[in-house]
């Protein structure tokens, strides 16, 4: 297979995969969230602490777990000599921090640079999702989670 091909297989492959590790995730952050509203605010008066934090750390776990996946390519490939190497390659590409082109061998360097593409593209969705939440639970009426929620105002019955 020519090079330049595998390597746009390896990275679509990969990128899908983060892609529904991600919606999933928000899926399950959003339905957390929920639950934790709608059964424990009665007795709990912290959420405007524990909310965002759950969500942030929900997150750090997706972000880490899209992470990992590519470490684990990059190292179950040969592409870097360590899963160390391969893990901290794959964060600081992810986070677009670092270099992504020239630690890979030239054969996969264009899967490190999708990686940074991918990771920023999902760092922003997560952002997104934060502010969306956030915003919601402290002021909007759009979604399925109780209206102002977290607010600093009275606290609105459950529905």
């Amino acid at each position: 297979m020519h090079v330049l091909a595998e390597q746009l297989l390896t990275a679509t492959a990969i990128v899908s995969a983060t892609v529904v590790i991600h919606l999933a995730g928000l899926d399950i952050l959003q339905a957390l969230t929920s639950w934790h509203i709608e059964r424990l605010t009665r007795w709990i008066h912290l959420d405007r602490v524990i909310v965002p934090l759950g969500i942030v750390l929900g997150l750090f776990v997706l972000h880490g777990a899209e992470i990992w996946l590519y470490a684990l390519v990059y190292w179950k490939a040969g592409m870097l000599g360590s899963l160390e190497q391969a893990l901290y390659f794959s964060i600081s590409a992810y986070s677009t921090a670092g270099e992504t082109g020239a630690i890979l061998p030239v054969r996969w360097r264009i899967v490190g640079v999708i990686e940074a593409v991918n990771g920023m593209l999902l760092i922003g969705w997560s952002t997104a999702f934060l502010f969306q939440i956030l915003t919601h639970l402290m002021w909007d009426d759009a979604s399925a989670l109780p209206r102002g929620a977290i607010a600093r105002s009275a606290r609105r019955p459950v529905e």
